[in-house]
């Protein structure tokens, strides 16, 4: 039992020379795989790797395992990278494997083991139910993922032995308004330095896609990022890792970071502009990627992966079933584990039952985070907000200079891509990260225009939007308020990450914003609150003159909106009232 993945040439030889002996197997089993796993996120992993030698001292059996913090709970060490996990051996030796290393860890004081996506047709799941009978493990199975796949030889096929795809006149269609100028591609990067030139673009391309899709990409984490690079420098030799770009002269529409392993190509990391979303481009990826495979002898099955896209249901003509395995020696966890499992599956059985749940979850994670002394403040301050409260905004007019830049900063419009940047910078953020959803989602209704400050490196410092009077206050205030003339734009919704904060990015962002929008014909304002001291000092800086306020006002939930005037201010109290 070793604790760490050895840089060993010979147990690299010998760990991949095993997998000949794999009822199946996979590129995930390789010794390169595990050893880019190590070396991408050793700082959070605790390896424990199992060994088995027979009598000549040839390797006869593998289990890459890795422990919690805790050391308590053990899972397959690919099990967040893999899309099929599993102990390594001839079939027949399987049960000794298994019984060998369930006993070591049961020595070891191991108390829960969780095993994910182990494929549901291995030898392995027969010799695990043994194995954890004899060692007093109480073992749980459910299925994970139903992987799709393409297996090529039963493909039907046309006169000229090309496969009958679906949907074959909208993706003609498609790859023809995407291939206007050039025709439509496959680019294949299959050497480490090719990879790499090209992965950033791809990684780029993933980030933007899930900000579009509302959540958070794994490529955010540095350590996946460097797991992907591991695995081009490692498994570049052998020429089974492939990345894969669908173009139009040098237009890139969609990526697929994958394999080609023991006649198996993997769709596994896919990415795809999402600018070009109404010509289904990755639909069009995997079309083309079929094709070749089709036309590749040395090629038997495209494996479409984890999850149930309806994309791939298209093209699937068969399955494999992994599974999640769970042994437990708690007889409370074990049954836990079981109910688990069948609440959980009864709630996604009604997509409203799921949202209803996981607001209420959201809402006991909150409770947890606060505490209850901080949940019991909370829910004081709301229902006391019930009864009466008052909430006062200033507004300020910019009346400074026209700059096209603020030191070394500069401003330009938002696009996706500044937030698919700003993902990767700040991926620790949950805040920001959090903003920046809420932008996409904003930026992709064109709900007013979004600014962004960049520094000489184009790493966004700061953010903000330009919007209407009206839209800005609307939802939030329950009322209308007017612009005071027509050529008036309010700017709101600015956000400075927290590792920038401090530095004056908020000031010079609106300063800039304003000038631009002066160009334009346009007259800059923003507002904020009284107790925001420093804000109200940066807006000043910036160029930006007090001019009025607004006080709501909510009295057992009747909400009223008042105007008061700013006898010190340069507007007369008429003039105001006039453009309110």
């Amino acid at each position: 039992m070793l604790r760490e993945i050895p840089e060993d040439a010979s147990l690299r030889q010998q760990w991949d020379a095993l997998l000949s002996r794999v009822e199946q197997p996979q590129v995930f089993y390789t010794y390169e795989w595990a050893l880019a796993v190590y070396r991408a996120y050793g700082a959070s992993l605790r390896p424990w790797l199992f060994l088995v030698h027979d009598g000549q001292d040839s390797l006869s059996g593998v289990a890459a395992l890795a422990a919690d913090t805790t050391g308590k709970q053990v899972s397959f060490l690919c099990a967040t990278t893999g899309d099929y996990c599993d102990f390594l051996s001839a079939a027949d030796q399987r049960p000794a494997l298994v019984k060998a290393v369930l006993g070591q860890l049961k020595a070891q004081g191991i108390e829960r083991l969780t095993l994910t996506n182990l494929p549901a047709d291995s030898a392995t799941i027969p010799a695990l139910r043994e194995a954890a009978q004899q060692h007093k493990f109480l073992c749980h199975m459910r299925t994970a993922y139903v992987c799709a796949q393409v297996a090529l030889d039963t493909l039907e096929r046309r006169g000229d032995h090309n496969p009958v795809l679906p949907r074959k006149k909208m993706l003609r269609r498609f790859l023809n308004a995407m291939g206007r100028e050039n025709p439509v591609r496959l680019d294949h990067s299959r050497s480490c330095g090719a990879i790499h030139a090209v992965l950033p673009e791809f990684i780029q391309s993933h980030v933007a896609r899930f900000l579009v899709t509302g959540r958070i990409s794994n490529m955010a984490r540095p350590e996946r990022r460097q797991f992907l690079a591991e695995l081009a420098k490692l498994l570049s030799d052998s020429g089974s890792v492939v990345l894969t770009r669908m173009m139009s002269g040098d237009r890139v529409f969609a990526w697929n970071y994958g394999f080609q392993f023991q006649g198996t190509w993997f769709w596994y990391q896919p990415a795809f502009d999402s600018d070009l979303e109404k010509y289904s481009p990755g639909f069009c990826l995997l079309a083309k990627v079929i094709e070749e495979a089709a036309d590749n002898p040395a090629l038997r099955i495209v494996d479409l992966g984890l999850g149930a896209e309806d994309y791939k249901e298209r093209f699937a003509n068969r399955t494999r079933e992994t599974l999640f395995v769970s042994l437990r020696t708690s007889v409370l966890e074990h049954y836990r584990e079981i109910m688990r499992d069948w609440a959980s599956s009864a709630v996604r059985a009604s997509r409203e039952v799921e949202l209803a749940v996981r607001s209420v979850l959201g809402w006991l994670e909150r409770i947890r985070k606060s505490g209850a002394s901080g949940a019991l403040r909370g829910t004081a301050r709301w229902l006391g907000s019930l009864l009466w409260s008052s909430a006062e905004i200033c507004f300020y007019e910019w009346c400074g200079p026209i700059r096209q830049t603020a030191g070394t900063a500069r401003i330009q419009r938002m696009e996706l891509h500044h937030l698919a940047s700003a993902v990767l910078k700040y991926a620790d953020d949950e805040e920001t990260l959090s903003y920046l959803l809420r932008s996409t989602r904003r930026l992709r209704s064109e709900n007013g225009e979004g600014f962004v400050l960049l520094d000489p490196a184009g790493t966004p410092l700061h953010f903000a939007w330009a919007s209407s009077f009206e839209r800005t206050f609307v939802l939030a205030w329950r009322g209308k308020v007017e612009a005071p003339s027509p050529e008036d734009v309010l700017l709101s919704g600015c956000w400075t990450p927290a590792p920038v904060r401090g530095r004056g990015y908020g000031g010079q962002a609106l300063e800039l914003i304003a000038g631009q929008l002066s160009i334009r014909g346009k007259r800059a304002w923003t507002f904020s609150g009284t107790a925001g001291e420093p804000w109200i000092r940066a807006l000043k800086k910036a160029g930006f003159r007090q001019r009025y306020a607004l006080v709501r006002r909510s009295v057992l939930g009747r909400k009223t909106i008042n105007f008061h005037p700013l006898a010190s201010q340069d507007l007369s109290h008429e003039e105001v009232s006039a453009r309110v």
